[in-house]
């Protein structure tokens, strides 16, 4: 099973006016061969309370296509206690998957009372929990000091534009996979997939800004990697911590 694990619905983002609608992406998934697509909010125009209202569209997305697209909820600290309300509704009431949580965009940083109360909660719930990484106010090895304080959180670091930073986190704590999003240096991506392992790594193309198509070429252009690699990449990783 081919999945992109990073992927943006609704919108239009309040920063550049991006959107994207269910059926939008499933067109582009069809034209790719892509069998399924990790979805979250953008940076919305009216996120509401915590962005409890483009987790209910993700939400609605994934009962339209529960076999094409599973739905994670974005979240902000800055709600405090109805950011944990929110994520235990999504989970309960909505039936959502993991979080996605963007420091630099909602304005947060990693020693944030509320994001120990976030975290908590995910190891709690089992939910795989995507940052957006590689900014000031979320470096890898940030990420990586909250992974080793929450050793039963699956941390997944969106980007790897800090090459180093990114391989050093995920040397530090063995429950942070990297995802390729962005990334287009094709010989260290290939000596990263050599240094980890495949097994800690994660395809995902962050559409609309980018094309489904690009990040599946991108590995399918490294040579030695065996099938089986090329398919923990592409989606047996996001699928193991999933469970799907």
């Amino acid at each position: 099973m081919i999945i992109d694990a990073h992927n943006h619905l609704g919108g239009p983002d309040k920063g550049d006016g991006k959107s994207q609608s269910p059926d939008e992406i499933i067109a582009v998934m069809d034209k790719a061969g892509i069998d399924r697509a990790v979805v979250f909010p953008f940076n919305e125009a009216e996120p509401g309370v915590s962005f409890s209202r483009p987790n209910e569209y993700i939400a609605h997305a994934v009962y339209r296509h529960p076999d094409r697209l599973t739905g994670f909820c974005r979240l902000d600290p800055n709600f405090g206690g109805q950011a944990v309300k929110e994520l235990e509704r999504c989970v309960k009431e909505l039936g959502l998957s993991g979080i996605k949580l963007h420091p630099s965009s909602q304005g947060f940083a990693l020693d944030h009372p509320a994001l120990h109360d976030i975290l908590t909660a995910a190891q709690e719930l089992r939910l795989p929990v995507v940052f957006d990484t590689g900014k000031a106010m979320s470096p890898p090895s940030g990420i990586a000091a909250l992974a080793l304080k929450f050793p039963g959180l699956t941390f997944i670091m969106a980007h790897m534009n800090l090459y180093d930073e990114s391989i050093s986190a995920a040397k530090a704590a063995s429950n942070i996979y990297i995802q390729t999003t962005g990334y287009f240096n094709i010989k260290r991506l290939g000596n990263a997939f050599r240094e980890l392992g495949a097994d800690r790594f994660m395809a995902g193309s962050d559409s609309p800004y980018l094309r489904m198509e690009r990040e599946l070429e991108k590995v399918s252009s490294i040579d030695d990697l065996t099938k089986s690699e090329r398919g923990s990449i592409l989606g047996g990783n996001i699928s193991r911590v999933l469970g799907l």
